[in-house]
């Protein structure tokens, strides 16, 4: 609890024939960090002991699968898509998650059952999705001829006429208005003057052309109608007029909804029959690929694997049992303390019930190296009365339990993350309802002065807006009290490592407090007694920067002052909602009706401000002037080889 997990070195030897078994053992026990032998055996000594394992061709069989699985998903989810729960749904009422119960499949019968199903839904979707795309596609077509029939609709001409004839070529084009006198005479040399040219206004700014030629100088005028930058009408399919066309496209794209509604359809029956089966084999193909590609990491003789990795102490022997007893025998494990450098060992935090979910906080930060301490268990106490003593207010503390039960009982039932969220905000809240009680905050002073509740005064042990001079104290008082924490588990950690000069860095502060102390009950002599060694350890671990360590001690004191400055703030702004509140209910009529939603609006935004800076501030506490005395952080989390299953569970 105090320290992470002890972590000892796993090597093993088993035979060809049994890695898949201990491979499979291995990932459902969720013991082992598998580590690589690659790196070992680019080192000349192991050279000629051992060799690189290859990689598993079923890696690329599963690959190719995932990719064949996942595209039918994404047609399902493009064509039926399930119904996605918002954040605030998820964290309050989410739908428990999809459990799909599945056989434990693996290897080739696993390939075998993704085969199958992949062909059943294929042959289910693959047509009707060729036909909606084919529909789309046209459907586009007709939409783009279909704006472009309606800017001619006026028009009374037979689209049948437009383009090449037996003798003649016809051309319909559109255009800005402009003088088209200049064009109309460059078509007449291009043609010898054989040439029909006429224009109509369809609109205030758009003129439409009409270039009839005959068949042999098609060319020539298309060129010179492209220098004039015109569009170009096309028929298409269409013979009569435009705006008889233009109906007859609204017949055709209704016809072509209806087909793609009935492909839609089918697909989604489909989705309804398979979704669920492709979704749970591309987890158990998932599960299979971590199989395959975790081949790479191993070495291996000519009839043996070589395994190696990490496993917690307390795990081990259970650990060397499981491997034995897969392997009937053919194997070989050995247990032994790290090998490696404490910098490069994984780290395993074990923190017990509530403490766990504090880990969170820890890991926000950085993991602890492995020969440090947890801070998991100090900054509990700490953290929550931080919170409470920032916010100050036993309302907004009931607020905050009321939250975080509602998450403990919506997405926490679900999900870890919301789980310890959950839990910080429910013992967070129960600190700001003892703390915010006992200094008398219950919406400022609304129950008090305004409700006529004056029993809470009996609660009251400190008034932060009378005893301003006195919080700034305890708030001071509670920072020396963390630090000094702080430095005496610096002090053992480096004890610990055998580092006595580093021990000895921070004792001057302890000799200097106790001289402050005496000095404070004019115990003059006393006070120079102790000031005289604090004196000779700063100078001794800060040499020429001593000034800046007392500075440096000073500003981290002064530090915890805001937990008295958002604590006053909470109580402050509770108080000017409250008398912003009494102004308007002076209002005739509707005074009654401001002063409610001042109350109710304030209130809200000064609890979710004071929520947010009471984390904030907490957390730089901890982070900044707490953590500076003893902990580095920067350790990397064990992981060990294990099966995630999000919605499959095995029969």
């Amino acid at each position: 609890m105090f320290f992470p997990e002890r972590i000892q070195r796993i090597r093993f030897l088993v035979h060809e024939s049994m890695k898949q078994r201990v491979v499979k053992r291995l990932h459902e026990l969720g013991a082992v960090q598998i580590t690589d032998y690659r790196e070992r055996l680019a080192q000349e000594e192991w050279q000629g002991l051992l060799e690189t394992h290859q990689a598993s061709p079923d890696v690329r069989k599963v690959t190719t699968q995932l990719m064949t699985v996942n595209r039918l998903i994404d047609i399902f989810s493009m064509i039926d898509p399930e119904e996605a729960e918002g954040f605030f749904k998820t964290l309050f009422a989410p739908a428990p998650p999809e459990k799909i119960v599945v056989d434990d499949l693996s290897g080739e019968k696993l390939f075998d059952e993704v085969a199958t199903a992949v062909a059943a839904t294929e042959a289910l979707v693959l047509e009707p999705l060729e036909q909606l795309e084919e529909a789309e596609e046209e459907k586009a077509e007709l939409l783009l001829q279909r704006e472009m029939f309606t800017r001619i609709q006026s028009l009374d001409v037979p689209l049948e006429a437009l383009g090449e004839g037996s003798f003649v070529h016809a051309v319909l084009v559109l255009s800005q208005k402009k003088d088209f006198s200049p064009l109309q005479a460059e078509l007449e040399q291009a043609t010898n003057g054989v040439l029909f040219f006429a224009e109509t206004a369809i609109s205030e700014s758009e003129s439409c052309l009409l270039v009839v030629s005959v068949r042999a100088d098609a060319d020539n005028v298309s060129a010179c109608l492209r220098k004039w930058d015109v569009e170009k009408i096309t028929a298409g399919r269409f013979s009569d007029t435009p705006a008889a066309s233009i109906n007859e496209i609204k017949t055709l794209i209704t016809a072509l909804e209806a087909k793609q509604n009935e492909c839609r359809q089918l697909i989604s029956k489909a989705a309804g029959k398979w979704r669920s089966r492709l979704k749970s084999l591309r987890e158990l193909l998932v599960i299979e690929r971590e199989r395959a590609e975790t081949y790479s990491s191993f070495a291996r003789t000519e009839n043996a694997v070589a395994v190696e990795g990490w496993v917690q102490q307390k795990q081990s022997a259970a650990v060397v049992s499981e491997i034995e007893q897969c392997c009937d025998g053919l194997a070989v494990v050995h247990i032994s303390e790290p090998d490696e450098p404490v910098e490069e060992l994984p780290v395993a935090l074990n923190n017990p019930g509530i403490l766990k979910h504090f880990e969170l906080l820890v890991k926000l930060y950085a993991p602890p190296k492995y020969d440090e301490v947890d801070p998991t268990v100090l900054i509990f106490p700490s953290f929550l009365f931080f919170f409470g003593l920032m916010i100050t207010d036993a309302m907004y503390g009931l607020m905050t339990l009321l939250l975080g039960i509602f998450i403990l009982r919506g997405g926490g039932k679900y999900y870890p993350l919301y789980r310890s969220a959950g839990l910080l905000l429910t013992l967070g809240g129960l600190s700001t309802v003892v703390l915010g009680s006992m200094t008398g905050g219950w919406f400022g002073n609304l129950a008090t002065e305004y409700l006529g509740l004056e029993f809470l005064n009996s609660l009251v042990v400190l008034n932060p807006m009378v005893d301003v001079s006195n919080f700034l104290l305890f708030a001071i008082g509670v920072g020396l009290l963390h630090l000094n924490t702080g430095i005496v588990v610096g002090i053992i950690k480096d004890v610990r490592r055998n580092n006595i000069p580093d021990a000895l860095k921070n004792v001057w502060i302890f000799f200097l407090e106790i001289a402050l102390v005496c000095y404070y009950f004019e115990a003059s002599t006393l006070a120079l007694v102790f000031a005289v060694p604090s004196l000779l350890f700063l100078l001794y671990s800060e040499k020429g920067m001593a000034l800046f360590g007392v500075t440096g001690l000073l500003g981290d004191s002064l530090s915890y002052a805001r937990l008295m400055a958002l604590g006053l703030v909470s109580f402050g702004l509770a108080v000017a909602i409250n008398a912003l509140a009494k102004m308007v209910l002076g209002i005739s009529y509707v005074g009654w009706l401001f002063a409610v939603l001042i109350l109710v609006f304030g209130h809200v935004f000064s609890f979710v401000l004071n929520l947010m800076g009471a984390f904030a501030h907490g957390i730089r506490l901890h982070f900044v002037e707490f953590f500076g005395k003893f902990y580095s952080g920067g350790g990397e989390d064990f992981e060990p080889f294990r099966i995630k299953r999000d919605i499959t569970e095995l029969k």
